[in-house]
């Protein structure tokens, strides 16, 4: 196998991103106006290398852990919120590909390392038929950030769907090139616009077996085909212990960037009555709330992303405790850009208020299943309480 890059270090890395930070900043209407990243953001991306910061170095990617993709991800993410999504997902899909069959690891990384795969665990309406060889697909999937510059993207398939319980006798996910997908332009909204979240479409598409993988057994065990040549304790974690780490950590991005915005704008700001905001004592106070709670929401995410690295096994238990983590960061955040919006006063109603574009981002990112508060903590509640999970959320949680 051809190896095509040099390896970055954690701290080449984190540069990296801060030099494209100061890139893509000017770009902030630019992402909402067109709704998807621009062309030159996407090539930037590419030639940073961070693309395959978490791609095996028997590849040619860096095979960077957790930690630099929680780094890196904040210093894009304050730049812009929508581009620090887009980075931190492309980091993370390359890094999911590595738990495929070697065979598909080569079919993408032999021909492009810097190959972006987009995704979607929203599965509309479709029709998975297992044939010789592989399944024969036909439906629709939602929210698939970046599709519009994915050269791939890794679909869900729940198969054989159970009418009366809505649970399938399996779920896989599917990996599928770009000449097999339309897009459809239906990311028509009032934030993340930058996203370019669209549907995806396949028609009578020929996935093979080694283009797949059993999401369900991925998500309970952490077992996964390409661990037998993948053995970084990078590449041992159940999925959804390990990759909420890219959307917490953009959604933590982003609410620093609004703080940072926020706080430089009151060392000038003045009142319609000609006082100087900074003065105000109740300003201070809340200054001093938000900077503890963003502090705080970055020191649980960081104690997350710490565990993943000890290479200690993750049980349903400890996994469920990880994700409600990142639940309550996005909480913290959350409420944090709330407390900064009410005291921003009436001027970031006006369109193209940069707290206007942190407030909507900051808001639907937070509204992520991913971070659904009430998910999590059911799940996590009834594990500590010695409860079972019910049948659906214990095939893939």
């Amino acid at each position: 196998m051809t190896k095509l890059a040099n390896a970055l270090t954690h701290e080449e890395a984190v540069q990296r991103a801060q030099e494209l930070a100061a890139k893509i900043k000017p770009r902030f209407k630019v992402t909402e106006e067109i709704s998807r990243q621009p062309e030159e953001t996407i090539e930037e991306l590419r030639e940073t290398g961070l693309v395959h910061a978490m791609v095996p170095k028997r590849w040619g990617g860096s095979e960077l852990d957790f930690n630099t993709l929680f780094r890196t991800a904040i210093e894009i993410a304050k730049a812009d919120p929508s581009t620090g999504w887009i980075y931190t997902l492309a980091v993370v899909h390359a890094w999911q590909l590595a738990f495929f069959p070697e065979e598909a690891q080569a079919e993408v990384w032999e021909k492009n390392l810097d190959a972006i795969i987009a995704s979607s665990f929203a599965p509309l309406k479709n029709e998975i038929t297992p044939v010789e060889g592989g399944y024969k697909v036909t439906g629709t999937w939602g929210f698939s950030s970046g599709i519009t510059h994915s050269d791939y993207i890794m679909a869900q398939g729940n198969l054989n769907v159970n009418p009366e319980t809505g649970l399938p006798s399996d779920i896989i996910l599917m990996l599928i090139p770009k000449e097999d997908f339309k897009v459809q332009n239906t990311w028509k909204t009032v934030a993340q616009r930058g996203t370019g979240s669209n549907n995806v479409y396949l028609e009578d598409v020929f996935v093979p077996n080694y283009r797949t993988l059993d999401l369900a057994k991925w998500c309970q065990t952490g077992v996964a085909p390409g661990q037998s040549i993948n053995t970084n304790v990078l590449y041992t974690h159940p999925l959804y212990a390990a990759m909420p780490v890219c959307l917490t950590s953009a959604l933590l991005g982003a609410s620093i960037g609004a703080y940072e915005f926020w706080r430089d704008g009151l060392r000038s700001k003045v009142s319609t009555r000609g006082a100087k905001v900074a003065h105000f004592t109740h300003t201070q106070i809340r200054l001093a709330e938000v900077s503890a709670q963003l502090a705080a929401a970055e020191a649980l995410l960081e104690k997350s992303v710490e565990r993943l690295g000890t290479g200690e096994p993750i049980d349903t238990h400890e996994k469920l405790r990880i994700r409600r983590n990142y639940g309550y960061v996005a909480r913290m955040c959350n409420q944090a850009v709330k407390t900064i919006v009410d005291n921003s006063g009436a001027g970031i109603v006006y369109e193209g208020h940069p707290m206007n574009r942190y407030w909507r981002d900051v808001q639907a990112s937070s509204m992520h299943i991913t971070f659904n508060f009430d998910w999590l903590g059911e799940m996590f509640g009834k594990i500590e309480l010695g409860l079972e999970l019910s049948p659906k959320d214990a095939m893939i949680s």
